[in-house]
């Protein structure tokens, strides 16, 4: 299987991945409750903070931790795509996918 085909699914599911958030099947996990709670608490901290800075250093701060939230976006979505690929090898070394010639796995499992 080439790597274009997994650019393609890849694509496919980040878009059912960031469809509906609200969706009843939508896993929202204890960790993500948490973690999502602590940020609600230290949000007012954050923006108390970025009153003590300069106007440069407050637009430095939210640029960093904008490329942090994206960096944290992006290996979401990169862990959801690869937890399908993983589920597609499954089934395939299960015996319930088959190849084709058009469909080929990029490595052999031993």
């Amino acid at each position: 299987m080439s790597n274009d085909m997994w650019v393609k699914m890849a694509e496919f599911l980040g878009n059912l991945n960031g469809e509906n958030v609200n969706r009843e099947s939508y896993i929202r996990t204890p960790e993500y409750e948490e973690a999502l709670a602590v940020w609600k608490e230290t949000e007012p901290e954050w923006e108390e903070f970025l009153k003590t800075l300069s106007a440069e250093q407050q637009n430095q701060a939210e640029k960093m931790k904008d490329c942090l939230e994206d960096f944290a976006s992006v290996q979401e979505r990169r862990a959801y795509i690869q937890g399908y690929a993983d589920c597609v090898q499954v089934l395939f070394h299960m015996g319930l996918l088959r190849e084709t010639d058009g469909l080929k796995w990029p490595e052999k499992m031993e």
